[in-house]
């Protein structure tokens, strides 16, 4: 019952789980990040240090010059975009270089195996 409360008043546009909430987020000028999950777009006013930490984190993948990813919540990675839903209209997805697309698939491909070894145990 107090985690069904919990679920319940936590905000998720004012404090977010980074690895949990956000699919991606991209870092602009003087500070500004926008993060992007399922359903929101939030921009904060981040310090140095603060930026620094989370594009530190390894949960997030580089995939550009401003964009981070996260590699727990990639469904599909093709022709130069990152899929984090179905495929379709309203798919949210991050546009990524030729030449980080190889090392990130080797990434994702190398978190399905851990889940499935994970899960194998159980």
């Amino acid at each position: 019952m107090n985690v069904a409360l919990e679920i319940e008043t936590r905000n998720t546009y004012e404090d977010f789980a980074l690895e949990k909430d956000i699919m991606y987020f991209r870092v602009g000028e003087h500070g500004l990040v926008s993060f992007h999950g399922k359903n929101f777009h939030i921009k904060k006013r981040m310090t140095t240090e603060q930026i620094q930490e989370i594009t530190a984190n390894s949960s997030f993948f580089k995939v550009n010059t401003d964009c981070y990813v996260n590699t727990r919540k990639i469904l599909q990675i093709q022709d130069g975009k990152v899929f984090f839903e179905i495929k379709g209209a309203d798919s949210k997805f991050a546009s990524i270089t030729k030449l980080r697309q190889f090392r990130l698939k080797e990434i994702v491909q190398q978190h399905k195996a851990e889940a499935a070894t994970a899960e194998s145990a159980k």
